[in-house]
């Protein structure tokens, strides 16, 4: 997390909590990026580069707003073990 941290701040990206709707928005645009990649038919490595700037941008996002993501991934796969199969969905998904 502090390397990523680091890298956003050195190429100028703000990490002011002021600021948290312009990282949801960077975060967003990443992730359309992947799917425009995705679209056009470029190959995986580059949908995966494009998919890897948005779990930059997550887990800056993440940082900012003080959130500890390996922790919260753990909390949540664990809940998610304890969900029925198709939770919540008439087809499942």
């Amino acid at each position: 997390m502090a390397e990523i941290r680091t890298l956003i701040d050195n190429k100028g990206f703000s990490s002011d909590e002021d600021r948290i709707w312009e990282l949801f928005a960077l975060l967003h645009a990443e992730v359309s990026e992947a799917v425009d990649a995705y679209r056009r038919g470029r190959t995986y490595d580059e949908v995966g580069e494009e998919l890897t700037d948005s779990l930059i941008r997550l887990l800056h996002l993440m940082s900012v707003i003080g959130q500890d993501p390996d922790k919260n991934y753990r909390r949540v796969m664990d809940a998610n073990q304890m969900r029925p199969s198709r939770w919540n969905t008439v087809r499942g998904g």
